[in-house]
This record gives structure tokens, sequence and C-alpha cells, in this order.
């Protein structure tokens, strides 16, 4: 099918129903996006709450009569509708809706979202798995992270908060965890340690046990991470997720040298906007391995670009919930996940 002079005709946002994809917990997503042009649907979900309605308002009427194959142009006019206030759940709404346009653009073609990205795409996408829920001083810790780690991720990641505890405990409890997965582990500090907090831990960290530490400050900004670089703190970091702009990435990346960028597909803006950070990542050498919380466009963009995507988080606790609103799941085995053949992004959300 010719696709230049095909547009968006319509883009909707319709509520997922409980009794289908149910029973609802508390920050579970109930919303999807829909977009529709020349009789196809593409759609993107599940999406929170408030992303959703900014789609369901101006930024789905900014997107109606655009061309489907333009994705930059799109980016382009949906952040302009946005304005001064483009970062945050104003990201994540442009981020959803040019997702959904995606597998609009994959049906239309009748390839997969990867193969739009790539011609030579690779079909099977590593996996690590996170899972920040569990308590590592909990009794089952030890029998979760080993039983977790033994089926075969790239490595795992567990949530170590900082601020309660001393640094000698927190580090401890890398080491437990590296021991009890048989392989050095990334933590995630979900922004908790501070800066002296990571001065004080970082000589106490056994060698060998943490691969990275995520967002070990509150702040994803260059002068806290470019000090713990210069004063020669060796802590290995990631960062990503917090930002939203490819600029304030592409500074931190050449500046600071993460050990890993973690952005998330979505938050970032989108498959459009994310091209970019794959780039600026690409420039510097910088691993990305991206944010699971948008695992389904995750998959496609790691596949298009393999030299600089290493392994996708999934989500061991969340993803699954996530996936019941999805008639076709997308499940490790092995410690890879095979990238959707189908059309588009692969998985109809269930309407």
């Amino acid at each position: 099918m010719a696709l230049d002079g095909i547009v968006v005709e319509r883009v909707r946002v319709v509520a997922l129903d409980e009794r289908v994809v149910g029973p609802y917990e508390k920050g579970d997503s109930r919303y999807a996006v829909v977009v529709e042009a020349a009789g196809t649907t593409g759609c993107y979900g599940p999406v929170d709450e408030l992303p959703a309605a900014l789609v369901a308002t101006s930024l789905g009427q900014a997107a109606v009569g655009h061309r489907v194959a333009d994705h930059d142009g799109l980016a382009y006019r949906l952040l302009a509708e946005l304005g001064p206030h483009g970062a945050g759940l104003g990201r994540c709404a442009v981020g959803a809706l040019d997702c959904a346009v995606w597998d609009l653009h994959g049906r239309l073609a009748d390839r997969p979202v990867a193969a739009l990205l790539s011609d030579e795409y690779a079909r099977r996408v590593p996996v690590y798995a996170s899972w920040l829920s569990l308590d590592l001083r909990s009794a089952q810790a030890a029998g979760s992270v080993k039983s977790t780690a033994d089926r075969g991720f790239a490595f795992t990641k567990w949530s170590l908060r900082g601020g309660r505890h001393e640094a000698s405990e927190v580090a401890l409890l890398a080491e437990r965890a590296s021991r009890w997965a048989g392989h050095e582990v990334a933590v995630d500090a979900l922004g908790t340690w501070g800066y002296l907090f990571a001065m004080d831990i970082a000589p106490l960290l056994e060698p060998g046990t943490v691969r990275w530490v995520e967002d070990p400050l509150p702040r994803t900004d260059r002068a806290g991470y470019t000090e713990l670089r210069e004063r020669a703190v060796m802590l290995p970091v990631a960062f990503g997720e917090r930002l939203s702009h490819v600029r304030d990435a592409a500074v931190l990346l050449e500046y600071c040298r993460p050990a890993a960028f973690t952005f998330d597909v979505v938050w970032c803006g989108g498959i459009t906007e994310a091209r970019r950070w794959m780039a600026a990542a690409h420039e510097v050498a910088v691993p990305v391995h991206l944010h699971g919380r948008a695992f389904l466009p995750a998959v496609h963009l790691a596949a298009a670009f393999p030299e600089t995507a290493g392994a996708v988080e999934y989500q061991v606790v969340w993803e699954p919930r996530r996936q019941r609103a999805l008639d076709g799941t997308l499940r490790p085995e092995g410690g890879h996940v095979t990238v959707p053949d189908r059309p588009g992004l692969g998985a109809e959300v269930k309407r």
C-alpha cells in the first residue's frame, strides 16, 4: 500500500474493560490510545490516566490530518503543541500517541515496527529481569533472587534504597544479592542515595558484585554526576528514565559517561524521539539498556539497533500485569524475547 498520501483520520482514547483485563490494583494503567487511517487501526496501551487525557484533548487533535509515515514531522507538531510543558506527563502522552502511530504505520505497510526502523533487525532481543518491590532483607529474598536468576536472564536488578540504613548495610545487601543470583547484579537506588551516601558506599561495594547503580542521586543533572566523576568516586552509575530532552541526555552522556543509559521509550517521547536518544548514546559509546515500562516498543527499538542496545528490562512482577491488556503476550524464554513478526508492534490491545 502506498503510504505517502495517508493521513491520520481519528484519534481516540478508550478505557480498558476491567472485566477483560482486570481485576485492577492500585497503579495499574487503564487506557489505550487508538489511531485510525485508511480503514486500519493502530493502538498502544496500557496508558495512565493523565497522559491519556492529554491525548484525548489537544494532542489527538494535533495529530489528525498528519501523514502517518511522517514521524519526525508529527513528533515536532506534538511537542510544539505541548509548548513549555513538554516534559514529564506531557512527554509520556506524546510517546504513547507516537507508538500508536508507529503501530498503525506497520499495519498499513504489513511490516513489524522493527522492520520499519531497520532493514536488518535482530529477531531475538536479550532481556534482564528487575524486581524492585522485593525486600532484600526479607526471609524469602534469597530464594526469590535465585529462582529469578535461574530463568536465564542476561542479569538481574534489585532495589536498594538509601537514607534509612547505613552504607555498610546496603553494601552487604548488594553483596548478598550478587551471591544469591550467581552474577554481578544491577542496583536501583530510586534516587534515594544522594551525593554523600554514594561517596560513602562506593568503596564498600565488593568488586564484581554491582554492575551499576541506577539513579543514585535524586536529580539527574550534570552537576551531581559530574562531581561524582571528578571526585574519582568509583561508582558505576546508570540513568536516563528521568530525563525529558535529548539535549540534556547528550550533555550528561558526554560529560558523565555512565555505565548504562536506561531511558524509557514512551517517557522520552516515543519511538521517533528514542531514535535520537539512541544516536546520542552511540556517539559516545555508552550502552543502552531500555527501561521496561514500555516493554513492547523497547523490544522493537532494541532489535533495530542491536549495536547500541543491550538487554531490555523485563519487570517480572509488573510486566505480566500490563500484558493482561494485550492479545499476544511477549514473555522471555532463556533470557531472550522473540520480536513479533506480525505487522505493527505485534499485539492487539483488548478493547
